[in-house]
């Protein structure tokens, strides 16, 4: 089954399940012109994957911990996988090496993908050291800016937070993500041993560096709690998926709570939790079994629930009240994993 899904607008969705470093096979589905369902291509990426997300008219999904082969043969790197929606889902494989990235003995790894404009992306540096892999520099914060050839085209650096990204066991989640603007909000969790609070710096439209006046502490404003996943639902509102206990969190930790923040006032909200299961609200973190991929669209957010003795039920999240109302379930499946919203294609049959 799936387990990740990455989106080009409405016009594809790629679906990919994630095989812990093994190859991870994945699949491309459009709308045709009548507004059919298809599936357009199946693929298999060798390396398997840790990261994915689109910019321009892109999707990339990055494999890091390889050792590269050809020009930098025997050098520790990662292998972005480019899919050109304008070349029939072309995938091509492009090879960046880590060591040194931000110089000396580091060892880059690079989590999430979004869109810097003219066919550039930026994409969370993480650093290690050794056979270990020892995270190293934890309280500094780095993002590059990446070509769509995966070649480094500007290096940010900030000491106000830790290294952006999620973290599920090996799996890892994006935590840049755009505003309607443009602008670019990087958030961190603040894993292990930083000292840094989980929290979000901004990086404006164009900007070569991050805003030295903007600094967003999530943590002190939820009461203690860390973020995981980040959504833009829209203008500067955003979806934050949070850690269900408060303090410091390991990564195999449950997170089925939900916020919602505006970044230009840093106002943080709940989304409002019912307070028994047949009133309204979005289901408590005792009543949850399991939860999909939320997914973002038409000025809402949507989150898919299961809890004991009802069918799967999609929930409808308003960004300015941060309310949840129920919307449709699914009967005769076990989960609603992952959603998408696609638009019919006029080249599709």
């Amino acid at each position: 089954s799936y387990t990740q899904w990455g989106y080009s607008g409405t016009k594809a969705l790629f679906a990919i399940s994630y095989q812990q470093g093994n190859p991870s096979p994945g699949s491309v589905f459009q709308l045709s012109s009548t507004g059919v369902l298809k599936k357009i291509d199946d693929f298999v990426l060798d390396k398997g994957f840790n990261s994915i997300g689109g910019f321009s008219h892109y999707l990339a999904a990055v494999a890091n911990g390889e050792t590269l082969t050809g020009a930098n043969d025997g050098k520790k790197g990662s292998i972005f996988y480019s899919f050109d929606l304008n070349n029939n889902n072309a995938i091509t494989p492009y090879a960046t090496v880590g060591e040194g990235f931000v110089g000396g003995d580091q060892i880059a790894s690079f989590v999430g993908i979004a869109d810097a404009g003219n066919d550039n992306f930026f994409t969370a540096v993480n650093l290690a050291v050794g056979p270990s892999a020892r995270p190293v520099n934890v309280d500094s914060i780095y993002v590059a800016k990446m070509d769509a050839q995966a070649k480094k085209v500007l290096l940010y650096k900030d000491d106000r937070l830790s290294a952006s990204g999620g973290q599920f066991r090996s799996a890892r989640y994006s935590q840049i993500a755009n505003d309607a603007d443009g602008n670019t909000y990087v958030f961190s969790t603040g894993y292990g041993a930083t000292t840094k609070k989980s929290g979000a710096l901004l990086i404006k439209k164009n900007a070569t560096a991050f805003d030295a006046a903007y600094y967003f502490n999530i943590e002190e404003a939820s009461g203690g709690y860390k973020l995981r996943k980040v959504w833009n639902v829209t203008a500067d509102y955003f979806l934050l998926e949070m850690y269900n206990t408060a303090g410091v969190v390991a990564s195999s930790v449950a997170a089925t709570q939900y916020a919602i923040v505006r970044m230009s006032t840093k106002n943080f909200k709940w989304v409002a939790v019912r307070t028994q299961p047949d009133l309204p609200g979005f289901p408590s973190i005792t009543e949850i079994t399991s939860v999909g991929w939320p997914f973002t669209a038409d000025g809402k957010a949507y989150i898919s629930a299961v809890t004991p003795n009802t069918n799967p039920t999609v929930y409808v999240i308003d960004p300015i009240t941060a309310t949840a109302k129920k919307g449709i379930s699914v009967s005769g499946v076990s989960a609603i994993p992952g959603m998408g919203k696609l638009s019919p294609q006029s080249n599709i049959n």
